[in-house]
Order: C-alpha cells, then structure tokens, then sequence
C-alpha cells in the first residue's frame, strides 16, 4: 500500500491558499499511484489559537477534502479545528479526519491539548482513542503532542498496525520527535507514519522531518526539510510476521501497569 506524506509550508491563517497548495499535493499523489495522502495538522490553518477566525468555517474545511477524496478518487488524512460546546463555555476541538469516496468515516479528537504552547487554552481534549479498518490493515491515529504519552500508542496499537501522526512541530525540538517516532514503531511493532508542517507560522519554524517508519524502527523514507510529497510502502503483513517471531505484546503485563503505584524505598532501607 503506497503511502504519501504532504510536508506542506501551511501559509498561516489563510483558508483559500492553502486549499489550493494541499489541491497540488493531491493531484501529484494521485500521478504517482499514493492511496492515502496524509497532511499535517490543522492543515488549511496552521497552529494558530485566534479559534474564531480559523473555526469560522470548518465546516467548508471539511467539505474540501470530502470532495477533494471524491474527485481524486483517494484517501486523505488532514487537520482542522472545530467549535464543541462544553458545559456553558465555548471551547475547540483539534482533529483529524479521514476522508474517502467523498465523506469522512473516521474522526479524531487531540487526546492531549499543547498547554506549553497556549493551546489548553482554547481546546478541550478528546476523550477516545480510534481506529478503522483501511485496506487490509487497520489504521489508528494521534497528533502532535500525542506523541509524547507512550501508553496511547501501546492501546492502538493492540488492534492498529498503522499509526498516523499529524503534527506542527517547531524546530526547537526536533531532535525529540525523531527520537520519539522511532520508539513508537519499535515499542509497538507497527508501521509510525508522522507528517510534520515546514516553513513559519505564528512566529514560529519548522523544518518537516516527516516520515514513514517500519514496525522495527527502519526509516522508510528519505530525510527531507523543504516542502515536499515523501512517498513509502507499507505491507501490514510484514508487521504481523514481525509480532509472530518476536511476540513482544504477548509479555505485556497490563493488570500490573493498571493497578502498580511506585513503591519509595527510604534511603536508610537494610
């Protein structure tokens, strides 16, 4: 199954120019035979938290790549946040949806809102972990910040052999989401396919490393920076030959992590 990932420069706040770049990406995904294009997170928008402007038309947000999947005839993945009302106080979403033949059949909400960066602020979290079949796998997805709470993945991943990640991720800490990505596909035996944004945006800059990983951490796509479709294979049978010899998940004790609470030794302990 041919995978594409949109490293995009998201042009910051502006609906209208960015529905005409992500239009590009998939007209060049479909040239070269991708089946699911992925985009970063809030892709028409960039991580912006002025809510009333980027949320004022969502909806039309959606329709886009609903319509985009139907013409093109391919899956897309992309970003988009949107209003949800929360006991009296208006409050956001931050998503990402998977649209086919013209209408969304999966949606995530962010489990995790970025409140180092303002973003608990303005969004609530998500309350489910997702996944769906697609293909001949079964597909679960995270973003951004997601990335950093390993036991997420480990829930996924007890049905999902491929995990999406979308994100905006600065620069400043690009040395963690290499690190992180490749942990997340060795630890969880599945195929990690992580789009990140390029360019600036709020003040901001970020510089892709975008990739598709092997369920034993193989990077599968070529390192890159610019704004680009990076383009890979994944073969869900791969990953299970990789869980039958090597049975990791089979050792998992999840009744001990559940219910275990650190036990804090005095120092002067015999």
């Amino acid at each position: 199954m041919r995978i594409g990932l949109a490293q995009m420069d998201i042009f910051w706040e502006n609906v209208q120019k960015n529905m005409e770049k992500a239009e590009d990406f998939i007209k060049k995904a479909k040239e070269n035979q991708v089946e699911l294009l992925i985009f970063p997170e809030m892709t028409l928008t960039g991580f912006s938290m002025h809510v009333e402007k980027t949320t004022k038309d969502w909806q039309q947000q959606v329709h886009f790549f609903e319509e985009m999947s139907r013409q093109h005839e391919i899956s897309i993945i992309f970003g988009y946040p949107a209003p949800v009302g929360i006991s009296g106080q208006k409050m956001y979403h931050n998503h990402l949806a998977l649209a086919e033949h013209g209408r969304v059949r999966m949606d995530y909400t962010k489990l995790h809102p970025f409140t180092f960066g303002q973003e608990g602020e303005c969004f609530s979290g998500g309350e489910e972990i997702v996944c769906t079949p697609w293909k001949d796998t079964m597909l679960g997805a995270f973003i951004c910040y997601d990335l950093r709470f390993p036991e997420i993945f480990q829930i996924s991943s007890a049905k999902s052999e491929l995990i999406v990640l979308i994100a905006n991720w600065p620069v400043s800490r690009i040395d963690d989401w290499d690190c992180l990505l490749k942990a997340r596909a060795i630890e969880n035996q599945a195929y990690i396919a992580a789009v990140n944004r390029t360019g600036e945006g709020g003040g901001l800059l970020y510089n892709g490393h975008s990739a598709l990983y092997g369920p034993r951490g193989e990077r599968l796509t070529t390192l890159c920076q610019e704004e680009s479709l990076l383009i890979g294979e994944v073969d869900p049978e791969y990953v299970r030959r990789c869980r039958d010899v090597f049975p990791l998940k089979k050792d998992r004790r999840e009744e001990l992590y559940r219910k275990s609470r650190v036990q804090v030794v005095p120092a002067d302990a015999r």
